[in-house]
């Protein structure tokens, strides 16, 4: 007998609904998924950033958690160990909210790719994942422009894979870290050299029409 596969966004959606619109801590979130806690805590906390209209003020934060859960994962821990402080850190359910529906389109592109396969390279590449995120996230912590997106994208697409076991979504999220590494570090670039207007003005058009996105 099978069980049903439950997707991302519905999983998000179910723990969402069971707040009943009241805020949580992330040690309230930890404890409610247990060994998937790695993977449900930098989902939570990359989605707001890795949205096409990310929710203001919330990378540098968020970005410092991940460091901590990064260097966790680095360490080998298969479970979240937070310190008392992080653990009382609020989720607001109106960020949550504010996250889960404005994400659909990403959330489908994400669930149309990944799914359980190649187990064995989630935990082959568990400590290199865990390095990528530190990277990824101390980028999230600049206040530039165009420094978190695609770095917490990245971290996005890692989280779901740890959720899911999928080596091959994962493989493609490290394939992704060169991108998102010329792009924040392009970001910077401009930033120090030009001016940070000069990231919005000059850098992130250049970057659309390199994506073709323009």
């Amino acid at each position: 007998m099978t069980t049903e596969h439950t997707s991302l966004s519905q999983t998000l959606t179910n723990f969402i609904e069971s707040l009943d619109g009241k805020d949580c801590t992330l040690g309230e979130l930890s404890d409610a998924f247990g060994e998937k806690g790695f993977g449900m805590l930098l989902l939570l906390l990359a989605f707001p950033a890795a949205l096409p209209i990310p929710a203001p003020g919330y990378a540098t934060p968020f970005g410092i958690m991940m460091i901590v859960l990064g260097s966790q994962m680095l360490r080998g821990y298969k479970t979240p160990q937070l310190p008392e402080k992080m653990r009382n850190r609020t989720l607001k359910y109106s960020l949550l909210d504010f996250s889960l529906k404005n994400g659909a389109s990403l959330f489908r592109f994400v669930e149309y790719f990944v799914r359980p396969r190649l187990e064995n390279q989630v935990s082959n590449l568990y400590r290199m994942m865990g390095l990528i995120i530190i990277i990824m996230a101390a980028f999230m912590t600049l206040p530039i422009p165009l420094t978190n997106t695609a770095p917490s994208f990245v971290i996005f697409v890692m989280a779901a894979s740890l959720l899911e076991k999928d080596g091959l979504s994962l493989i493609a999220g490290i394939i992704l870290t060169p991108v998102a590494l010329l792009i924040a570090g392009g970001a910077i670039y401009f930033a120090l050299t030009v001016g940070i207007d000069a990231v919005t003005t000059e850098f992130k058009p250049m970057i659309k029409g390199l994506l073709g996105l323009s």
